[in-house]
């Protein structure tokens, strides 16, 4: 009698078996994209530190086009408020590229030519489109950083000359990240002096 009241144990093992290995696969297929969505946001992250940072040596290396005396200021042909285009140059037949850009002479002219071509970088490197750039990207004079958590960063800029110079970059957030993004817009500020 014993015999017949276990048949279709294994059966049942084989099912629960099946059932646990089901939630396994699909946990690790959630896991799997989410992985994925936070190693692009960390991708766009990386790329707006780097371009972040070639701005301020672009500045840097061009103290004509940046500085007035020893100051960053409004008046600088790298300068752009929130709301305002950049002063970029289209590049002449010379500097038909950005790797052949000649830099030696610096000033405002070189300034306008970096900015076509850092511009077509960030074209190139984040999801960002024109009114994005225009209506949210920032490289001003800095007296204090922008408050934690700020949606709009761009809003420490200062009108006063200052040895520090505040870049603002935004991007477009398709992941819904809610560290350091707000209304699908991420944001990247670096405060560096000139």
């Amino acid at each position: 009698m014993s015999v017949l009241r276990q048949r279709g144990f294994s059966l049942i093992e084989v099912l629960v078996s099946l059932i646990v290995i089901c939630i396994g696969v699909l946990g690790m297929v959630a896991l799997q994209s989410r992985s994925l969505v936070q190693t692009q946001d960390s991708v766009l992250r990386n790329n707006a530190i780097m371009l972040a940072g070639d701005l301020i040596e672009m500045m840097r290396s061009n103290p004509g086009g940046a500085l007035a005396g020893d100051l960053f200021s409004v008046t600088s042909k790298y300068h752009k408020a929130a709301g305002s285009d950049f002063a970029s140059v289209a590049l002449d037949s010379a500097d038909d590229s950005c790797a052949k850009l000649a830099r030696g002479v610096g000033g405002d002219a070189v300034a306008g030519k970096d900015l076509t071509c850092w511009l077509r970088q960030v074209k190139a490197l984040l999801p960002v489109t024109d009114d994005l750039i225009k209506a949210n990207f920032a490289v001003c004079p800095s007296l204090a950083p922008p408050a934690v958590g700020s949606t709009t960063p761009y809003d420490a800029c200062g009108t006063e000359n200052s040895s520090i110079a505040m870049v603002v970059l935004a991007w477009q957030d398709a992941s819904s990240n809610t560290q350091g993004c707000a209304g699908g817009i991420c944001y990247y500020v670096l405060r560096a002096e000139l």
